[in-house]
């Protein structure tokens, strides 16, 4: 892949906050090597999930910068993420030997929460399948994409309410500036939305 300047920039900014969230990964103490990649992986995975989402409201200008590759670097950061966010509990349940953490906990209100990456998981794959079927279901892929987006506020409250990384203030701070990034591009896509079906509504107008 041939990239420009600015594509090399946007590229280098996402690496260095996966280096950002590394060390601030170090920086909290780790008993065991189960522990140090179940951990990892889903730090690793929100921030993945965090950058693909938020690319969407600027295809048009990323297909500039990026021409064609862009399409497979988004690709990238999403099946990179699908990955880590799998692997977080695979691990766990193999260090706990317990297949029963792969099932959501609707035991209670605060337990569903506290194990809110449960559903989180599975709201990931059906917006995973739904994408790889987008030709057949045109109509409706798109619905299912949005699944993303809340994922990855399940996620996000699974990680505050129990999570060992968010103990530390870097973690937390920097996350949560994710998720509301995260969510401001959402809207920002549902607006352009809108914007785009009103001008085409008011061309319609006109030209009757």
């Amino acid at each position: 892949m041939n990239f420009n300047r600015k594509a090399i920039g946007l590229i280098s900014i996402n690496l260095l906050l996966f280096i950002a969230v590394f060390i601030l990964f170090l920086l909290t103490p780790i008993p065991d090597t189960y522990n140090f990649f179940i951990r990892l992986c889903a730090l690793f995975g929100f921030t993945a999930m965090f950058i693909a989402t938020t690319m969407s409201p600027f295809m048009v200008q990323l297909y500039k910068i990026f021409g064609k590759p862009f399409v497979k670097l988004h690709h990238i950061y999403s099946i990179f993420g699908l990955i880590m966010v799998t692997l977080h509990p695979v691990i766990f349940a193999i260090s706990k030997m317990d297949i029963t953490v792969f099932i959501p906990d609707f035991s209670s209100w605060i337990s569903f929460w506290e194990l809110a990456g449960r559903p989180a998981l599975i709201l990931i794959y059906i917006a995973t399948i739904a994408a790889i079927l987008r030709k057949r279901i045109q109509k409706y892929w798109r619905v299912f994409h949005v699944l993303n987006y809340i994922a990855l506020l399940f996620v996000y409250i699974h990680g505050v309410l129990i999570g060992t990384d968010f103990q530390n203030l870097g973690i937390l701070i920097l996350f949560s500036a994710m998720l509301i990034i995260s969510i401001s591009s959402f809207l920002l896509k549902r607006y352009q939305k809108y914007s785009r079906k009103k001008r085409l509504k008011k061309r319609q107008e006109v030209n009757k």
